[in-house]
């Protein structure tokens, strides 16, 4: 997306460490292919922590607006009975992946794949390591998009922490958004419910 908004005015050229883009993109898809969820306003910003954080980007850049932006792709949505939203049946995130990748490839966006962060020069350059060499980055402006430490199979791990840290950066710890609980329920239960999905529910 900041590729998308910033090749209108600037030469961008996005590094990837992968052989591939988008790979989070299309694990996340295996699993029930949502793009956003179809609230609003306070409902939407209050999700989100610190509190305010993300205000005045989400209202400058509503839900409605990414379904626009999926619709100039190409990608029609409908709202689910989750009231989340997802592309029509028979779009797969691959197809998705394909139309984002061919937009910015449009607007000269360079993608170079097998490009890894690495870490920071002595004068905090980004430097990034490919299969022939290690070399400094050039430019006005970097956008970093890292990940968290959830999915270590799609390259998120997390491990970018420390190199921020030695160029005295302040990060916050990650913390889970997700969790288990155990209950000792009856076995008759257990074997009763096992595999059924809960969907928007309020436990205390």
């Amino acid at each position: 997306m900041a590729a998308d908004v910033l090749s209108k005015s600037y030469k961008v050229v996005i590094y990837e460490k992968g052989k591939s883009l988008g790979r989070k993109f299309l694990v996340a898809g295996k699993g029930g292919f949502n793009l956003s969820h179809n609230v609003e306003d306070a409902e939407l910003t209050q999700k989100y922590s610190p509190k305010n954080f993300m205000t005045p980007a989400l209202q400058s850049f509503t839900v409605n607006d990414l379904r626009k932006w999926y619709a100039h792709l190409g990608v029609t949505t409908f709202v689910g009975s989750s009231n989340r939203i997802f592309p029509e049946k028979g779009i797969s995130p691959a197809d998705v992946l394909r139309k984002i990748t061919a937009k910015l490839k449009s607007q000269n966006v360079e993608i170079l794949l097998e490009h890894e962060f690495i870490g920071f020069s002595e004068n905090a350059i980004p430097v990034v390591r490919n299969k022939k060499d290690e070399f400094q980055i050039e430019a006005h402006y970097f956008v970093f998009a890292l990940g968290g430490s959830s999915w270590k199979v799609t390259g998120s791990d997390g491990s970018w922490l420390e190199l921020f840290a030695d160029i005295k950066v302040k990060t916050k710890p990650f913390e889970a958004s997700n969790s288990g609980l155990e209950i000792n329920w009856p076995q008759s239960i257990i074997n009763f419910h096992t595999g059924k999905p809960l969907k928007n529910i309020s436990i205390s």
